[in-house]
């Protein structure tokens, strides 16, 4: 189990890791092509596409499990908190639960759009320049899939430590002893 654990913290860091040099190249190419458009009167062409297209998903997608992982999601624990230990401990597999099922299906309803767009070759016209962006719908499946996994991952880190409930707060699912912790 902690092999497996590893590894996904280490996917997760890696797609963490993409979406950050990504806003960094977004950063760059936006920057290039407002100097190129005001300096030179010759804006880059295909710059609206290519960050709408590739910069803006793999940057609002990629990340997504680091965000999860790190407890960083928006969550709303007005009433939360003042439940009943055993209570919230099935609330937490119920919401850890329902979200595996609900970024599952993201995945899998996405992976059929993305493979459709590359059937077709998808692309797209921006200063008379041809841009392919049938693989940036590549990028949506593996954010969610790689969400949907932390999910599970946390589920089963629930499941294990099912015998005290109240100890089971959402973010902080871990099973040490039984090799699990996705935190």
């Amino acid at each position: 189990m902690q092999k497996t654990d590893k590894l996904l913290r280490a996917i997760i860091a890696v797609y963490g890791g993409i979406g950050a040099v990504i806003i960094f190249l977004m950063m760059l190419h936006i920057t290039a092509d407002v100097i190129s458009k005001f300096v030179f009167n010759q804006p880059l062409p295909g710059t609206i596409q290519i960050v709408s297209q590739y910069y803006m998903v793999a940057a609002a997608f990629l990340p997504l499990a680091m965000v999860e992982r790190l407890t960083g999601h928006i969550s709303v624990e007005i009433l939360y908190n003042v439940l009943p230990g055993t209570l919230r401990g099935i609330l937490a597999m119920f919401s850890t639960a329902l979200g595996a099922v609900v970024f599952a299906a993201m995945a899998w309803a996405s992976w059929g759009e993305a493979v459709k767009k590359y059937t077709i070759g998808s692309f797209s016209y921006e200063q008379g320049v041809k841009i392919a962006i049938w693989p940036s719908y590549f990028i949506l499946p593996a954010g969610t899939a790689l969400l949907a996994l932390v999910f599970l991952w946390r589920l089963i880190a629930y499941v294990m430590r099912a015998e005290d409930p109240s100890a089971l707060t959402p973010g902080q699912a871990q099973a040490s002893s039984e090799g699990v912790s996705i935190d």
